[in-house]
């Protein structure tokens, strides 16, 4: 059973329930729910009796039969203490949300589920977006899985591991030259052919299945906010949604504590949320030329820039550019101080943090949230040759 409202359209349209919608120009689509419903019916104690994936939170996601729905055992991912790493640091608390661990290696794989959980119950057939690699296969995974049709636009230098995902699911996928064009192409696709357009807030339940990390994160925390989360920013859906989670957190009155202060982190090559914070804009211009690793972040003009400065304005934090080379190394200090591989993008956010520590941004003894997006077997081609000496059955080995 649905505890769904209303999608709440930014323009003012009334959208219905029943059949899918796509934004407008502009528009932001919402999903509203019936929260003093869902306060009656549940509660925190309830919710942690369910099951060990995202679907635990079944009530506060859009989808009318919760045991149908299209699912791979995603979510409900660690919350892992970094000692080592804050210690490093000069923090006291720290903690990663390791989202690697979800069945195709990204947290991608939270919004795919859930909105194709939603799409197959409203009957669509065919799918479209352009994705930086991640989403690109985590649908298609997600479409396989549904008996439905994901159509993938991936830029040239996508992760192998992304388009063997589309390959081996036997979805369709088209390499992009300019990835400027990308998003153009997928409208026009969708116009002439039918399809239904799931591009960044093009449509409003992948941010739904997105939203769980926010409500997991408060949940292993026993439902309190941490000080600052520190989050890659590409398109800004994720940010967006772990904010969204918490407001309505705060709605029920689950949570105690004041909404943690956003520090984004973006590649010095794409990072037009961290020019337009910096200038003091509400909005962010296209970028140019795009110099990143293959992977994600991939944004010349986020979909969500708007939306995450307007959360950083309204609850502190900061936008912050890190080097390719800052978070290359970050990949290897957080692999050798705590075991976690992280993609280069999540990374990112190790090195934002050191740069917010020293601007004085970040106090030692406050909880600190890391979100790492996506596993490094992902992005293998973008790190570091992995080179070791061949020895003999009579060498002698020394560490």
């Amino acid at each position: 059973m649905s505890y769904v409202k209303s999608i709440e359209s930014s323009h003012g349209r009334n959208l219905p329930l029943d059949q899918p919608c796509t934004a407008l120009p502009g528009e932001l689509l919402t999903v509203r729910y019936d929260l003093d419903r869902v306060k009656r019916d549940f509660s925190p104690r309830a919710i942690e009796r369910g099951p060990a994936n995202l679907w635990r939170y079944a009530p506060l996601l859009p989808v009318d039969d919760v045991d149908s729905a299209v699912s791979l055992n995603e979510g409900y991912t660690p919350l892992l203490p970094v000692a080592r790493l804050a210690r490093a640091l000069g923090l006291k608390n720290v903690a990663v949300k390791d989202e690697g661990r979800n069945p195709s290696g990204t947290f991608k794989d939270r919004g795919a589920s859930v909105a194709v959980s939603r799409y197959v119950e409203l009957g669509v057939k065919t799918v479209a977006h352009n994705s930086s690699g991640n989403a690109g296969g985590s649908w298609s995974l997600y479409a396989a899985r549904a008996g439905i049709t994901c159509v993938n636009l991936l830029p040239t230098d996508v992760q192998p591991s992304s388009l063997q995902h589309c390959r081996a699911a036997a979805q369709p996928a088209f390499l992009v030259e300019n990835w400027h064009d990308a998003g153009r192409m997928v409208a026009e696709a969708c116009t002439r052919n039918g399809w239904l357009n799931i591009c960044t807030l093009k449509e409003p339940y992948r941010l739904e299945g997105k939203k769980t990390m926010g409500l997991e994160i408060a949940e292993q925390l026993g439902w309190k906010m941490p000080a600052a989360i520190f989050y890659p920013m590409g398109g800004g859906l994720g940010a967006i949604a772990i904010f969204k989670a918490f407001e309505e957190l705060l709605r029920l009155g689950w949570i105690e504590g004041t909404l943690p202060r956003l520090f984004i982190t973006q590649y010095e090559g794409c990072a037009p949320v961290v020019k337009a914070f910096d200038e003091g804009a509400d909005a962010c211009t296209p970028w140019g030329k795009i110099d990143i690793p293959p992977g994600g972040l991939k944004s010349p003009n986020p979909p969500g820039g708007r939306a995450v400065l307007a959360l950083m304005r309204k609850h502190g934090g900061a936008a912050i550019a890190v080097s390719t080379r800052e978070a290359l190394a970050a990949v290897d200090e957080l692999t050798q101080l705590e075991g976690i591989f992280a993609c280069p993008e999540s990374a990112t956010t190790v090195a934002g943090l050191r740069k917010a520590i020293a601007k004085n941004l970040i106090r030692p003894d406050e909880q600190i949230i890391i979100v790492n997006t996506g596993s490094g077997l992902k992005s293998i081609p973008s790190l570091a040759p992995a080179s070791f000496p061949i020895i003999t059955s009579s060498t002698a080995i020394h560490a």
